[in-house]
């Protein structure tokens, strides 16, 4: 009984015994589950059918890429065609003709606000160009003399011209009929009428404003020529026909004040943006003239083309604040010209007395006097070998020359060769005078180089800007009796 049941214990240990397991390594797994992903990525294989060789280009089927590309507009295939088409058509357009000027127009308009209309007549690439202003009293012959500069070819019978110019055209209608007519006429976009004679471009005064002590000109005119000179006309200086119409209502006892300041400031904005500033009188020297010029180069501020931000400076810091602006400004050449003159006026002790004061006055002045705008040469001084005006002029005589020079005054008798002028005839001198003036040495304007007639035409706006808001201007005014 003992040896069954040890061998019923055997039998059950052996049964009971397991085999050792082999399980499978991490590399199988893995390169399993790459196996089972790559068959799952598989696209299935698409068979397309072939084009249809009858079906046109436009009836074919298309993609939806291509489709919204065509709707799109962008065609990667016709790129460099584009790219050909366009070189050529910017090769075929010409530049764009420049408009020419056929009267003049408002730089500074009526109430003295700054007119955009005139940069359509300026070129963006061109920086040989000449400014010219202008300023005096009322009557003393501004708008002729810029009439004489214009001017490219001469004028046949220049001296009729000129006397002809003050009368008033014929209006002796006076039927219901012909102011209709003048009525419908009228140009609504407030432009000044064009002057009665062709010759000349600035309109001058007629015998009717003469007699009514009325101003030609309000604001700023600007003309340019087709030889690249900007022409500048401003209104007259210190004239009551602008206090009067200024304050039509009520008259202020502080409106000649403002129209003096008013002046002032363009003044000082002539001084700012022109190469040749052109002083006329028509009379002997009148000391408050010439103290007038001095006031307006005191009051002008320090302006600069290279930031806006130094120009908005100067004007809130005013004249006296010198504003860092990158470099020193250039003032312009300052021309004196008397009017009008006589026999006595040109007479070598004259223009000595007359040199010798200007010389005294503007010692201490930063504008330029000795330009070569000469009546005779100084072959000392700059080498000028010149036809001068009278042959008595010469430094002996008239002192060194300044940039001073004298027009005669035009009678009815001008062709009369037997009445003693004592001076050439008013065409030679009108003729040397524009020569004088258009070979100046034209400066530079701002610290900006090489500035464009458009770049100039905005340094002019900040300008401007910059002159209405100095407080240098308002301070003047304050102090005014």
């Amino acid at each position: 009984m003992a040896d069954k049941k040890k061998k019923i214990l055997f039998t059950k240990v052996e049964t009971a015994t397991k085999r050792p397991m082999i399980l499978k390594s991490d590399r199988e797994v893995v390169k399993d589950q790459n196996k089972d992903k790559q068959e799952k990525e598989k696209q299935p294989t698409i068979i397309l059918k072939t084009r249809e060789q009858s079906a046109t280009k436009e009836e074919r089927p298309q993609s939806p890429k291509a489709q919204t590309s065509e709707s799109d507009g962008y065609h990667p295939q016709k790129i460099a065609q584009n790219e050909h088409k366009d070189k050529k058509n910017t090769e075929s357009k010409s530049p764009p003709i420049l408009k020419l000027m056929t009267k003049p127009v408002k730089l500074l308009d009526e109430n003295l606000e700054f007119n955009q209309s005139a940069l359509k007549y300026l070129e963006d690439c061109n920086t040989n160009y000449l400014v010219v202003g202008i300023m005096g009293m009322q009557g003393v012959g501004k708008s002729m003399i810029l009439n004489l500069i214009a001017q490219n070819t001469p004028i046949p019978d220049l001296c009729s011209q000129i006397l002809n110019s003050h009368e008033i055209p014929n209006t002796t209608e006076t039927s219901d009929v012909a102011i209709e007519n003048q009525t419908e006429n009228v140009n609504p976009s407030n432009e000044s009428s064009e002057p009665n004679n062709s010759f000349f471009k600035f309109k001058m005064q007629d015998i009717e404003q003469i007699e009514r002590g009325a101003h030609c000109t309000k604001g700023v005119d600007m003309y340019v020529t087709n030889d690249r000179v900007i022409l500048l006309d401003c209104q007259p200086l210190w004239s009551p026909s602008l206090i009067d119409e200024s304050n039509n209502i009520a008259m202020n006892p502080r409106c000649a004040n403002i129209v003096t300041v008013d002046c002032l400031e363009i003044a000082s904005f002539l001084m700012s943006i022109c190469h040749v500033l052109i002083a006329v009188q028509n009379w002997f020297t009148d000391y408050n003239f010439l103290r007038y010029i001095q006031t307006a180069e005191m009051l002008k501020p320090t302006l600069s083309a290279s930031s806006a931000a130094s120009a908005t400076s100067a004007a809130s810091a005013g004249a006296g604040a010198e504003a860092e602006c990158g470099g020193e400004e250039s003032q312009p050449h300052l021309l004196l010209l008397h009017n009008c003159c006589q026999l006595e006026d040109f007479a070598p002790d004259a223009v000595r007395a007359a040199q010798d004061l200007y010389r005294k006055v503007f010692q201490k002045s930063t504008l330029q006097l000795n330009s070569g705008m000469y009546m005779y040469s100084d072959t000392n001084r700059n080498g000028l070998h010149v036809d001068q005006v009278c042959k008595g002029y010469n430094i002996d005589n008239c002192g060194p020359p300044i940039n001073l020079f004298l027009l005669p005054e035009i009678y009815n008798d001008f062709d009369n060769k037997d009445i003693y002028r004592g001076h050439p005839s008013f065409e030679q001198l009108a003729k040397r005078l524009r020569w004088l003036v258009l070979g100046v040495n034209r400066h530079q304007i701002t610290n900006v180089p090489n500035l464009s007639e458009k770049g100039w035409f905005q340094y002019c706006n900040k300008a401007w800007e910059t002159i209405r808001k100095c407080t240098f201007f308002i301070e003047y005014e304050r102090l005014l009796p």
